[in-house]
């Protein structure tokens, strides 16, 4: 990798790229984290259903195999 005077590396254009790309990646993350609504995140109702199906699911096999 070639050096300028300064001594701090040049980036090759596959980096520069790659860069910009973790730049932009991050914004969005950043947009969303400030915004508060991400989506397809699971919210109090999804874990309460998950919750009971999971118990649901765990009586019936007991009940089937008594």
């Amino acid at each position: 990798m070639a050096t300028q005077t300064s001594d701090r590396p040049v980036p090759t254009p596959g980096q520069a790229e790659r860069a910009e790309d973790l730049e932009r990646r991050i914004r969005v993350y950043e947009e969303l984290e400030a915004s508060g609504n991400w989506p397809g995140a699971l919210g109090a109702t999804d874990y309460t259903a998950i919750a009971l199906l999971t118990l649901g699911l765990v009586i019936t096999f007991f009940v089937w195999g008594y």
